[in-house]
């Protein structure tokens, strides 16, 4: 196993918390947001899932060595 497939499982690992830290955190938000809950929440939970999903790209990319292929023809 080589250094870009442990980076790629490291990845991998990090899309997988994030995406599970994105669901409590917004469950948690529906269950007790009220009409004082600041909407700048919002923007911060479409962040984190934004983040999961590039780490989950980065990961498979790197997984599938397209990343490295990409980045050597710069």
């Amino acid at each position: 196993m080589n250094s870009e497939n442990v980076m790629g499982l490291i990845f991998i690992l990090l899309a997988i918390w994030q995406f599970n830290a994105f669901g409590k955190a917004f469950k948690e938000f529906r269950k007790h947001a009220n009409r004082s809950t600041t909407v700048f929440s919002i923007y911060g939970f479409w962040s984190g899932l934004l983040y999961a999903l590039i780490f989950l790209g980065f990961g498979i990319a790197l997984m599938f060595n397209e990343l490295t292929a990409l980045l050597s023809g710069l």
